[in-house]
């Protein structure tokens, strides 16, 4: 009951018990307390009762109102302590939050360190909640969202999915934004880094890429040298190429190597190839298999033994059993005894 309509009601009662009683007595009674008499009438004997009990009932109100007040607040606080929590979760980037009731604290305290999906539609919920479901929709059916735009490009961190794959929608849908992203390697998350440099080979000229030569590993390098064909060099020049093996040496392997020498085969006559390979085995002591590979490849056997006179006995021991059957039989492949996947290994 509201605390004026309960003061009111009880006014209402006290004065019609009053009249009530002052018809039946309108008498006074008298009471001597210390030796000092009170004489006042019997309906306001009966109706002081009445107002004492009111009296104490307000005061009871009031403190079980300003006791329920507060708590109420607590309550509307963590309300909104939980939608945030609930916000953050929802956008992979969960955060801490105070919560004053102890059951809501122990529940919903697991929420800053926990990430939430939701699958299927919700339609009763806050507006807030509602904005980062329609986010994390849209960047999951491959939109870019300008999280600038939405106040959220400095609350979620470079390591946050929904960034990443916000990023990754980004280079699918602007292929300028690959470049921007090779040139500032350090400021993107090393999955958007990897997605535009596999997007940037895709398209890209040797001449394009060779800017960017830092940002390549052998594995982007191959993909790229993958599309030089007899009809598309891609611009390719043995400068280039040099720039990239140099760049790349450390980290190349014999499998690489050969790779690299069966992919020029596209672009560079045997005789080209050969010259390059050459050079090649001398400076990289990883390459010479590819070389080697490249004689036999070439149906050059005579300057296969060559070479293999030139090496220990005990290197090259596939190759060299190759060149014996050679010599004998010149329709034996290097494929008849060795699978290339696994020349490197002999």
């Amino acid at each position: 009951m509201r605390l004026g309509l309960y003061i009111i009601a009880s006014i209402v009662l006290m004065s019609i018990v009053g009249i009530f009683v002052y018809t039946i007595n309108p008498g006074n009674y008298t009471i001597e307390k210390f030796g000092i008499p009170v004489t006042i009438p019997v309906a306001v004997w009966v109706v002081v009762p009445m107002i004492i009990l009111m009296f104490a009932s307000v005061v009871h109100m009031i403190f079980y109102g300003t006791k329920n007040f507060f708590k109420f607040k607590k309550w509307e606080k963590d309300t909104q302590s939980l939608d945030d929590a609930l916000y953050w979760s929802l956008l992979h980037e969960p955060k801490a939050h105070k919560f004053n009731i102890p059951l809501l604290r122990q529940t919903a305290s697991l929420l800053s360190v926990a990430s939430v999906k939701v699958d299927g539609a919700v339609d009763d919920t806050s507006d807030k909640l509602r904005g980062a479901l329609t986010l994390v929709s849209e960047i999951n059916r491959g939109e870019y969202v300008d999280l600038k735009a939405r106040k959220l490009s400095n609350e979620l961190s470079s390591d946050n999915p929904l960034v990443i794959q916000n990023l990754i929608n980004r280079l699918k849908k602007d292929e300028n934004f690959a470049e921007e992203v090779l040139q500032n390697r350090e400021a993107y998350n090393k999955k958007v880094f990897k997605e535009a440099l596999r997007l940037f080979v895709q398209k890209a000229n040797f001449p394009k890429a060779k800017k960017y030569i830092n940002a390549f590993d052998k594995e982007a390098f191959l993909a790229l040298l993958s599309r030089v064909t007899k009809d598309d060099n891609l611009e390719l020049t043995k400068e280039i190429l040099d720039e990239f093996i140099t760049h790349l040496e450390p980290t190349l392997e014999c499998s690489d190597y050969l790779k690299i020498s069966t992919l020029m085969m596209q672009h560079l006559s045997p005789d080209d190839n050969l010259k390059l390979w050459r050079e090649y085995q001398k400076k990289y002591s990883k390459a010479e298999i590819a070389y080697l590979y490249l004689l036999f490849e070439y149906e050059m056997i005579d300057k296969a033994g060559e070479y293999l006179e030139e090496h220990d006995e005990d290197e090259f021991k596939r190759f060299r059993a190759l060149y014996d059957l050679k010599k004998e039989h010149k329709k034996y492949k290097i494929t008849d005894l060795m699978d290339i996947r696994h020349i490197c290994y002999v």
